[in-house]
């Protein structure tokens, strides 16, 4: 098997799932563990060994250092969103790529149906692969997106620490379409250089958008916090203007944001 989800990505990854949940949500789980707390109890001592958690009060609380963790993990997020995401619907056939019809007013419903149309193809995979980024790290950020680490539900604890979703990245990215099967007559890289036309294409509208409209903090807001006591700055996701993403003309670029290693797995 190409592609294996090792002990390390999966404690580095569960670790950032809940490291989000504490900074942003400010949900502090005690020391002592209770009921199903007992599956991450171990990822909470390793993030405390790690120093990105302190003990107060007989709880786990977020550290400065823990702050920049996360921030580093919102920074490959936001960019994900922008730049790759935009390769999970194409139409290799047609050259034809979903999000060319996103600004259509569809539904939620409408839109999801439209992406799960069978002429498309999921080629992130592919896209990571040619740019010499880790697949794995792309297919959690989707499931991110996709909200498959919903805490809070039952059993979540079981969920995220158990082995099912982690082998449904694994079986994504050794099934997914590859850059190998791909690279013939440069057909990759044509598919990058289009999609990325049209990402940036979006981030153009978007802007012009913002600059028409008096930004509303109100309306951009979408953490909710469930105690009053907080320890750290929770993190939002970043804004880069156009000129930031335009590097990505060149289909081999890849931001630096990319090559931060995350502390867990030092």
């Amino acid at each position: 098997m190409k592609y294996q989800v090792l002990e390390k990505h999966k404690t580095n990854y569960i670790c950032l799932v809940l490291l989000n949940e504490i900074i942003n949500f400010q949900h502090y789980f005690d020391v002592v563990p209770t009921r199903d707390e007992v599956f991450i109890e171990s990822y909470l001592r390793k993030m405390y060994e790690c120093g990105v958690l302190d003990i107060e009060n007989n709880q786990y609380i977020p550290t400065e250092l823990g702050r920049q963790e996360l921030v580093n993990l919102y920074e490959k997020y936001y960019d994900y969103l922008k730049m790759f995401d935009i390769f999970c619907a194409v139409d290799l056939e047609q050259g034809e790529f979903a999000f060319s019809s996103i600004s259509n007013d569809w539904s939620d419903n409408e839109w999801f149906d439209f992406l799960e149309d069978e002429r498309f193809s999921d080629v992130r995979v592919a896209v990571a692969e040619f740019k010499g980024l880790d697949p794995i790290e792309i297919v959690f950020l989707s499931f991110l997106n996709e909200g498959r680490f919903e805490i809070g539900n039952g059993r979540w604890e079981y969920e995220l620490t158990g082995d099912a979703v982690w082998r449904e990245i694994e079986e994504i990215c050794n099934t997914a379409i590859s850059a190998e099967y791909l690279s013939e007559d440069g057909v990759l890289e044509d598919v990058i250089k289009q999609g990325t036309e049209i990402a940036l294409q979006l981030i153009r509208e978007a802007e012009a958008l913002m600059s028409e409209s008096e930004y509303d903090e109100s309306e951009e807001e979408i953490i909710e916090t469930t105690t009053t006591v907080e320890y750290v700055d929770i993190v939002e996701g970043p804004y880069y203007s156009y000129d930031y993403y335009e590097p990505y003309y060149d289909p081999f670029y890849v931001s630096p944001i990319w090559v931060v290693p995350f502390l867990f797995v030092l």
